[in-house]
């Protein structure tokens, strides 16, 4: 499913009207697009891709479907002679029927270590003293 930049930076121009909210990354060979912190579609074999949803299927009742992946849900190929405004209209349409992005992992907290007696915590404060706030 790769694709080439040029076609990602024509897809990324199409977007102009709402460029500060519509962010292109690569991603595996593909690109995926960003709409405020909503995945809204991929870019790959130099096609647009968006996610499907109610309003876009009540927008674009004939365009084509395919599957980015056998098995996959089926996203909306949008033409490449689609006007800069059409399109920054679909994306700002379907924006509430796009699933949230999941958060992405971050370090994780540390835990507090194990004690199995009071000597084992006596320990442990000794050697960690801001182990003291530990909830034991």
């Amino acid at each position: 499913m790769a694709s080439s930049k040029e076609y990602a930076d024509f897809v990324r121009d199409k977007f102009e009207r709402i460029s500060d909210v519509v962010t292109v990354r690569p991603m595996m060979g593909a690109y995926v697009l960003h709409m405020a912190g909503k995945v809204l579609g991929f870019i790959g074999e130099d096609r647009l891709l968006l996610e499907p949803g109610p309003t876009i299927a009540k927008l674009l009742p004939d365009a084509q479907t395919v599957e980015l992946f056998p098995g996959s849900k089926k996203f909306y190929v949008i033409e490449d002679s689609i006007s800069s405004a059409r399109l920054c209209e679909i994306a700002a349409a379907i924006y509430d029927d796009l699933p949230v992005s999941k958060p992405r992992g971050g370090k994780k907290g540390r835990k507090a270590p194990a004690v199995r007696n009071d000597a084992g915590k006596a320990e442990i404060l000794e050697r960690f003293p801001f182990a003291k706030n530990i909830k034991w």
